[in-house]
């Protein structure tokens, strides 16, 4: 294996598959594309994705045009992966897809061939990743989606926990039932209103009305109500004084 081999940074292994889907969705696998277009097709975002386009490099996942800087295609073995991912994610053929890319190293097939001979455990196989891969600066993150796409690929069942594949990022739709900021009611004076003399002259009815407030009730609506039952009550009170 050599010192150009890469290992993700700061990416799951569902993400790395989520980025070579949306590499596909993109037309990547008859044509260079750039980096937003693929963005714009996976919930990764185009930051994560630019830094692992290294790692996608090293493994023979994409290549870079070499006309246009900063586009990529995927090889022919991704191509089929992605495609098979898409469907299937956990499918023996599609495992085997990624199995014959990656079997290309011959050095990670004999690390691979150790860690069943031996039955190696999670901890002991990410701290022998790095030395093994050539990258000593990979963070716990990045080593963890390798191995897990090392143990999906060669079916390592004991290392290996299914993932669900990731899904585009979709705005959610905030439920009714969600709670709403209560509205601040300030307490006002109370001031007399003015009603017509003949209304008053005449012995007084007691009318009691109850409003309930909803949080959709808005001031304007409330001013609008109250104008309306002050105008009823003044058409009642002309109509009894010309009854009278």
């Amino acid at each position: 294996m050599n010192a150009s081999k890469i290992l993700p940074r700061r990416l799951s292994f569902s993400k790395i598959c989520d980025i070579l889907v949306a590499y596909l969705n993109a037309g990547a696998d008859k044509e260079y594309v750039g980096v937003s277009e693929v963005a714009e097709k996976s919930s990764v975002t185009l930051h994560n994705i630019s830094r692992n386009n290294g790692f996608l490099k090293s493994w023979g996942f994409i290549e870079e045009s070499e006309k246009e800087q900063g586009k990529y295609r995927l090889t022919r073995e991704a191509a089929e992966f992605a495609s098979a991912y898409r469907i299937d994610p956990e499918g023996n053929a599609t495992r085997h897809l990624l199995r014959n890319l990656l079997s290309k190293d011959e050095i990670l097939t004999k690390f691979v061939e150790r860690i069943k001979n031996s039955r190696m455990d999670r901890d002991s196989v990410l701290v022998e990743l790095p030395r093994v891969v050539g990258d000593l600066r990979a963070d716990k993150v990045g080593l963890n989606a390798f191995l897990d796409l090392i143990a999906y690929a060669f079916q390592i069942d004991w290392l290996y926990a299914p993932v669900k594949p990731t899904k585009p990022a979709r705005k959610v739709v905030v439920p009714s039932e969600t709670r709403v900021a209560k509205p601040v009611i300030k307490r006002v004076k109370e001031k007399p209103v003015a009603f017509p003399f003949s209304a008053l002259s005449e012995p007084r009815t007691n009318i009691s009305i109850n409003l309930t407030i909803s949080p959709e009730i808005t001031p304007h609506m409330l001013k609008e109500y109250i104008k309306a039952m002050l105008k009823a009550y003044d058409e009642y009170a002309q109509e009894k004084e010309m009854a009278d």
